[in-house]
């Protein structure tokens, strides 16, 4: 029979993981929030100073692709990115399976890029895969050391115009 302490230091130890994978998913959806609409500061906010951001097109995962790396670089890179409401779309992502490691954390997750047509139209521009390291950083906070988007598959259109709507 498990004493009282070893009962309450478990439940402890299961709290703890609980709270970080919940700060591990709660900047991820800060990420879409913040890119959907245009939040620059925030976006940038959810990489550690020195993260990164790596888009990767199959078939080769394994090769860089557009690599941004800093938040200077991340900065920049937002600053051009589409945003409502001239460009209305929805960075989903769904199914993390996080594994944390006395904190740090590796992150995989599916995500779909849902855009609209020139007819106003909702489709999906493009699905793949999120692979993330991510960080518990002095302030309490998990965020992006690393994230590589690979891409799956992309439609190939162009984005609608704002007067078009």
């Amino acid at each position: 029979m498990r004493s009282t302490e070893e009962h309450l230091a478990d439940l402890e130890k299961r709290l703890s993981t609980l709270e970080n994978e919940r700060g591990v998913i709660a900047n991820m959806h800060r990420y879409a929030h913040s890119i959907d609409y245009g939040l620059e500061r925030e976006w940038v906010d959810c990489f550690t100073e020195d993260g990164v951001f790596d888009i990767r097109m199959q078939p080769d995962f394994n090769r860089p692709g557009t690599r941004v790396d800093g938040r200077q670089a991340l900065t920049a890179f937002i600053a051009t990115h589409t945003r409502a409401p001239e460009t209305w779309h929805k960075h989903m992502m769904v199914q993390p399976r996080i594994s944390l490691n006395d904190g740090t954390a590796r992150v995989e997750s599916f995500f779909t890029r849902l855009d609209e047509d020139e007819m106003g139209e909702p489709y999906v521009l493009v699905f793949g895969r999120y692979k993330d390291n991510v960080q518990h950083c002095q302030d309490g906070r998990w965020r992006f050391k690393e994230r590589i988007v690979e891409i799956e598959a992309i439609q190939q259109r162009p984005a609608p115009a704002a007067e078009n709507r």
